[in-house]
């Protein structure tokens, strides 16, 4: 019973693959609704989702427009609220345009005052005393704390100088992990768990500190888990990530035909897009290049440099009107010379 029931799931020799996850993903993609959602709990990260982050994770973008990371905890914490808003304070990035009011420069007496927000400090579990020291220690300045923030000693009067300087020290990193961005604490409904989700994919830093589940811990970056993990961790994540934005529009697609386009993105060893720069611009064929974009770039080059063209894909074969090597066309018919007799007439 279960061999015919597996029999369902087999393919046909000749069956073109390729060509049917394409329009499995391509023909759901134009009915996709051109929207984004607000991810609960981080009101400043809009989510990229729809027809927009599938372009997104075909086209191999180095870098996703709404980076977002789920953060898993230990299990000895991560029922605990208190201990994971301790761990929020250690990953949430925070610089010091979030913690300023204002910054004034002096240029006469060669110093700049940093007004700190003493609700700001509050909230990220900091002291004026703490962030005078770590301008000190990142910036090499000399860093007063005063009742209300910080001066910054210049000990010059060099006006570029000094507005550099201000600029620099608004930008820096007070607290948290760099690139971790914007982090909330949610609790899953199922299990009873708190976990972080943070608007940023620095998930090598996150990992690296103590508490963090990295069995768990995943971003929807993908060269970032390329980066940290390896190629097929990359392309188990893009074939999740597609499948995940295709769930979210109601749009069923079997997943084999994702893990087949993931697969193909991967199977170099990098990831690499499917357009032009990736597997349609590196196709061995000078009329496969041709047929997509840059048309008569590809047919010059190939003139130009004595290219061959072995016609052994479908689409070239379609250009020049040849029957396409798949399905019937894949199946070659050969005889043994001896046996011509048997079926050719007799004179």
């Amino acid at each position: 019973m279960a061999e015919k029931n597996n029999k369902k799931y087999f393919v046909e020799y000749g069956e073109p693959v390729g060509i049917i996850a394409a329009q499995s993903v391509g023909e759901p993609g134009t009915q996709m609704i051109l929207r984004s959602f607000h991810l609960a709990g981080i009101e400043s990260t809009v989510a990229t989702s729809g027809l927009p982050r599938i372009i997104e994770l075909v086209d191999a973008k180095k870098k996703p427009s709404t980076p977002v990371t789920y953060i898993y905890l230990d299990q000895k914490i991560s029922k605990n609220f208190d201990r994971a808003s301790e761990m929020l304070k250690k990953i949430n990035e925070v610089r010091m345009s979030n913690l300023a009011r204002r910054a004034l420069e002096n240029f006469s007496k060669g110093k700049i005052k940093i007004v700190l927000d003493k609700q700001e400090l509050e909230s990220e579990g900091l002291t004026i005393r703490q962030v005078a020291a770590r301008i000190e220690k990142d910036m090499g300045l000399d860093a007063q704390p005063v009742e209300n923030g910080v001066i910054v000693n210049m000990h010059t009067r060099n006006l570029k100088e000094i507005r550099n300087t201000k600029i620099a020290i608004m930008k820096m990193l007070v607290s948290g992990v760099d690139g971790a961005g914007k982090a909330t604490v949610r609790r899953d409904d199922d299990t009873g768990e708190f976990y972080l989700v943070s608007a940023g994919s620095n998930i090598e830093g996150i990992m690296q500190i103590d508490g963090i589940d990295k069995s768990k811990t995943t971003t929807n970056d993908v060269f970032a888990v390329y980066r940290l993990f390896g190629i097929e961790a990359a392309r188990n994540s893009l074939a999740v990530e597609l499948k995940k934005t295709l769930k979210e529009q109601k749009i069923s697609v079997d997943e084999r035909h994702l893990n087949l386009i993931a697969d193909a993105m991967t199977a170099s060893g990098s990831v690499k897009g499917v357009g032009r720069h990736g597997l349609s611009g590196e196709k061995r064929s000078v009329f496969a290049r041709a047929a997509y974009e840059e048309t008569l770039k590809h047919l010059v080059h190939a003139a130009a440099f004595g290219e061959t063209d072995k016609m052994r894909g479908v689409t070239e074969n379609i250009l020049v009107g040849k029957q396409i090597p798949i399905g019937t066309g894949s199946v070659k018919l050969a005889i043994k010379k001896e046996d011509m007799s048997k079926v050719m007439p007799k004179k």
